[in-house]
């Protein structure tokens, strides 16, 4: 409870701040029918606040503004060698996952892209442009083609932005491989 009040008091604080802004002369009066970004609510890679497992997670994904520095979520700080660096927690550390499950489907390996189709899915063409699923810890293909595959896997429980540059809806993680049967190359 006490968390929703700060996160409404920042939302009146943000947007006082932004309706009172006054930049000198190239500044001007807002119109009744502009839209302004007064608050940008949406958690760190789309991914909702409430995908994350620990709390200064989810305090991080609902930090973050479009105009201000924030700490990603995930995002740990250790030293190596006398050096602090910044370690990402493995996706099934970092959100909640469903439980592990035997999946079928196509798998198209490219570099920096792996997508996943789900036989269930019963779609014409791998891969479907806005429901993209990124597969993680795969084995035994390699870059460059099309796979018919089936294992056991965990897959995120909140839709958002998983894999390369948060472009997947979802993540898989495989934890053991069943088969792997080459379908094609991709050209």
């Amino acid at each position: 409870m006490r968390n929703l009040g700060f996160l409404l008091a920042l939302l009146v604080i943000a947007g006082l701040l932004l309706v009172q802004r006054n930049d000198g002369p190239s500044s001007r009066r807002m119109k009744a029918t502009e839209t302004y970004l007064v608050f940008d609510i949406r958690p760190f890679g789309d991914i909702p606040y409430m995908a994350f497992i620990h709390h200064i997670d989810r305090q991080r994904a609902l930090a973050r503004t479009a105009t201000q520095g924030y700490d990603e979520p995930c995002k740990r700080k250790k030293t190596i060698d006398g050096y602090e660096v910044n370690e990402q927690l493995p996706t099934d550390q970092c959100v909640h996952m469903e439980p592990a499950k035997v999946w079928r489907g196509e798998w198209v390996s490219q570099y920096e892209h792996t997508v996943f189709c789900p036989a269930e899915a019963e779609q014409t063409e791998c891969p479907i442009p806005n429901d993209r699923i990124w597969l993680s810890g795969a084995i035994g293909g390699e870059i460059g083609n099309r796979y018919l595959v089936s294992f056991v896997g965990r897959k995120t429980k909140y839709p958002g932005g998983y894999g390369h540059f948060g472009l997947y809806q979802s993540e898989i993680i495989v934890d053991r491989m069943i088969s792997l049967e080459l379908l094609s190359a991709i050209e």
